[in-house]
């Protein structure tokens, strides 16, 4: 009779040649068959297989289930130098990818491209001082909006006293052209702002009015111009008290409830999951982009039933997330206060596999495939609205912070119930349905497209809202 380890062995040699390679991993790390060297030799092929398949799944943006197959290796006892190497490696890798968005003036994605790799320890010095350069660089970019150009161009000039002796020439040809712009942009503001007091000293309103927009092109969040070209208003009697409602080209592109499900309304076949793989006539809904100065990006799923799944051009998937999952992976449908989930393919919830339509409970954790990982939120006690946070280090298709699931409201604001946190906020945008139109309320005036409103405003696709404490675009994809 063979002894108990060799039939492991056995077990874990055929997971390895079927493919199985992290059922092998966790057989091979077991005791007592990790002290017998035929399975010590089994290991280290099978870790090198896995370090091969982590980089390829890093190259192809997999960076959770490649983390996942290096941890594995090391357990499984690979070489401790080719471990450091692929580090290495994958440091310099990522690390040129940051400097690339630097290069291109986004500071912000380089920002978070840089604190991927502090979270995985990777980069050391080299990193820090790279991630530095980007936080004076984004500060630079916060000051100019507001018209603090002096504090801009120290931002920048502190950036680029800690730029390395050599420096990638895109990123050193950005730096020195933006502070070029800055010091140029400081000039002319500097005549406009003199202009701009005098015209108010002198209650000539149409200047204020004048210069206060020439200023705003330079700087949309400058204090002082929005204050003066408010009270220009009111002095002219160009004050909206009344709401907001869009021009007629405006109205022409206002949103609208779908009407018919698109052909991709119906998953492809899959027997594991007979029971749930049907999908009834979906209404997609529309979706917008929230782009929140200062604050992210944010997906806001207006429909009653949104997939999950991997970006496709035929359309048909509401959440595209850059990951291992199927194209329609998984649905979550509003059923009046309650979130239904259905898995159409390998999915789970708080860690335990589901085949069947389960109902979301506040916090809970999805985990869809092998990596991708979402936590469910109801953040506010009266709002059936939901929020999706992305808890593995995965990309959505365009890239964002949060996905709302929108029912009646969605609430911006500083407070934790607030679906989208806006920290710095001191008070609430809600955007909500009447109708087939979309709508937002705030306490302040604000502008919707250059034009002033107080209360209540419609909105239409691809505008603009600002008031003197914040801003945002809204963008229907």
């Amino acid at each position: 009779m063979f002894p108990a380890w060799r039939l492991q062995l056995r077990e874990a040699r055929l997971a390895v040649a079927d493919g199985r390679w992290d059922e092998a991993a966790e057989l091979l790390v077991q005791e007592p068959l990790r002290e017998f060297w035929p399975a010590k030799k089994l290991s280290q092929e099978l870790a090198v297989r896995l370090m091969e398949r982590a980089r390829q799944r890093m190259e192809h943006g997999q960076s959770t289930a490649g983390w996942r197959d290096l941890d594995r290796a090391a357990r499984l006892g690979a070489d401790e130098a080719a471990i450091g190497d692929f580090r290495h490696l994958e440091g310099h890798r990522r690390l040129d990818e940051a400097l690339e968005l630097l290069g291109r003036g986004e500071s912000t994605a380089a920002m978070a491209a840089l604190q991927q790799m502090d979270h995985r320890r990777l980069g050391g010095a080299e990193r820090r001082t790279w991630h530095m350069i980007a936080q004076y660089l984004q500060s630079a970019d916060v000051y100019a909006r507001k018209g603090d150009l002096p504090s801009a161009i120290q931002s920048v000039e502190l950036a680029q006293q800690l730029m390395p002796a050599s420096p990638p020439a895109a990123v050193e040809g950005y730096v020195a052209r933006r502070l070029v712009a800055l010091r140029t942009t400081a000039e002319k503001q500097q005549a406009l702002d003199a202009r701009l007091h005098a015209a108010v000293a002198a209650s000539n309103w149409t200047e204020v009015l004048a210069v206060a927009e020439a200023l705003l092109e330079l700087a949309p969040r400058h204090s002082a111009a929005r204050q003066a070209r408010q009270k220009a208003w009111m002095a002219v009697g160009m004050e909206v008290t009344l709401a907001h409602y869009p021009s007629p080209a405006a109205r022409a592109r206002q949103w609208k409830p779908s009407r018919q499900s698109p052909p991709a309304a119906r998953s492809t076949s899959h027997p594991q999951h007979a029971k749930v793989d049907t999908v009834s006539e979906r209404n997609a809904g529309q979706r917008i982009v929230a782009w929140i100065d200062e604050v992210g990006g944010f997906l806001i799923c207006t429909g009653d039933e949104v997939v999950i799944g991997q970006p496709s051009g035929e359309g048909g998937v509401d959440v595209p997330i850059l990951g291992d999952l199927s194209r329609r992976h998984a649905v979550i449908r509003r059923d009046r206060e309650a979130y239904v989930l259905t898995p159409l393919h390998r999915t789970s919830v708080d860690g335990r596999p589901i085949t069947e339509p389960t109902v979301l409970r506040d916090k809970s954790t999805i985990r869809l495939g092998d990596g991708v990982e979402l936590r469910f939120r109801k953040p506010h006690a009266l709002s059936s609205t939901a929020v999706l946070e992305i808890a593995s280090r995965h990309r959505t298709d365009p890239a964002v912070d949060g996905i709302i699931l929108m029912s009646e409201s969605c609430i911006l604001g500083p407070q934790s119930h607030s679906h989208i946190r806006c920290r710095e906020w001191t008070g609430d945008l809600v955007l909500f349905r009447r109708g087939d139109h979309l709508m937002c309320r705030t306490q302040a005036p604000l502008e919707i497209d250059g034009q002033t409103c107080v209360g209540q405003a419609s909105v239409a696709p691809n505008c603009r809202i600002e008031c003197d404490e914040f801003a945002l675009s809204l963008e229907e994809i």
